[in-house]
C-alpha cells in the first residue's frame, strides 16, 4: 500500500520559482526588444530588453520573498471601524 505522498517542504520549489521568474523575464522582454528591433531596424532595443527583464525579474522574486516572509506581521486594514464596545480595554 503507498502511503499518502505529503511534499516536504525543502525548499526547491521556492528556488525554482526564483530560476523560472528571473529567467522568464530575461526571456520576455530580451524577446520582446529582439522583435522592436527587427521591426524597426535597429540594434538598441535588444539589450534595453534584456536589463528591463532583469530588473522587473529580480524585483519580482523580492517582492515575492518579502511577502512571504516569516514572522512577518500581517496587517489587515480593511476593518477601519472600531472594536465593539465588549472588547475595548479601560485603562
Amino acid at each position: 500500500m503507498i502511503a499518502a505522498s505529503r511534499s516536504p517542504h525543502t525548499g526547491s520549489n521556492q528556488g525554482w520559482a526564483v530560476v523560472s521568474t528571473l529567467l522568464g523575464g530575461f526571456i520576455v522582454w530580451g524577446g520582446i526588444g529582439w522583435l522592436l528591433d527587427h521591426w524597426w531596424g535597429t540594434r538598441l532595443m535588444t539589450p534595453i530588453g534584456l536589463i528591463v527583464g532583469m530588473a522587473l525579474g529580480i524585483y519580482a522574486v523580492v517582492a515575492r520573498a518579502m511577502a512571504e516572509e516569516p514572522g512577518r506581521p500581517v496587517r489587515d486594514d480593511t476593518n477601519d471601524e472600531p472594536p465593539p464596545a465588549g472588547t475595548r480595554r479601560e485603562t
